[in-house]
Parts: structure tokens; C-alpha cells; sequence
């Protein structure tokens, strides 16, 4: 039991970790989706700008310990494709900020691109 139990400990945690960084590497996934999606309707670049940082908040919203303090969204654009940037650090207190097992890192990044259609 002495030499079993700390691996098995070990090896929970780590499943448990890990699945808490593909939780929020999928949502943070997910909401750069979203916010490219919903840019498509926006008239002009302020517009697409406007709707994709709703649309990410939105998605978001979610994910415990998401705010805006722990989140920056970038939307580039260019004369034909919109690219909708998402970057989401994992608040202090989280599972994932343990330290029995090392993380894959604190800040969780993802993009999505959609063509703009042809005039």
C-alpha cells in the first residue's frame, strides 16, 4: 500500500489536471468560434469587432472564473478573412495551478479565421 497509494494519487491528479485543461482549451476553443461565426454578420470592421468580443463573452460565460480581467480578445482583419483571437489565463485558485503535477501552462490560447465573402 505504501508504494501503490502515491502513484495511484499521482496519476489521479494527473488525469484530473489534464482534463481540466482540455475542458478549458475546448471552451476557449469553442468561444473563438463563436466569436468568429457571429462577426460574419457585422457591416463593417468595428461592427465584426463589436459582435465577435459579445459573442466570446458570451461563450465565456460559462467557464468558472472567467472575467475580463482573465481574458483578451483580438479580431484582425484583413481584405478578405476575419481572424478572431482569444486569450484566457486560468485564474489563481484553480485545479489546474496545483503544483503535484506539472500543467501545461496558465494562459490557454485559440483562434478562428472565416472568409469574408466576395463582393
Amino acid at each position: 500500500m505504501a508504494l501503490v497509494l502515491p502513484l495511484f494519487v499521482a496519476l489521479a491528479m494527473g488525469i484530473l489536471v489534464y482534463g481540466q485543461y482540455f475542458l478549458l482549451a475546448h471552451s476557449v476553443q469553442q468561444a473563438a468560434n463563436d466569436g468568429a461565426r457571429a462577426a460574419i454578420i457585422g457591416l463593417d470592421a468595428a461592427d465584426r469587432r463589436d459582435i465577435a468580443e459579445r459573442a466570446v463573452g458570451r461563450s465565456l460565460a460559462g467557464v468558472a472564473g472567467a472575467s475580463a480581467e482573465n481574458r483578451a480578445i483580438a479580431v484582425s482583419e484583413t481584405s478578405d478573412a476575419v481572424t478572431v483571437a482569444v486569450s484566457f489565463t486560468v485564474p489563481e485558485g484553480n485545479f489546474l495551478r496545483t503544483s503535484l503535477v506539472p500543467s501545461p501552462g496558465n494562459v490557454i490560447r485559440a483562434s478562428a479565421t472565416f472568409e469574408l465573402p466576395a463582393d
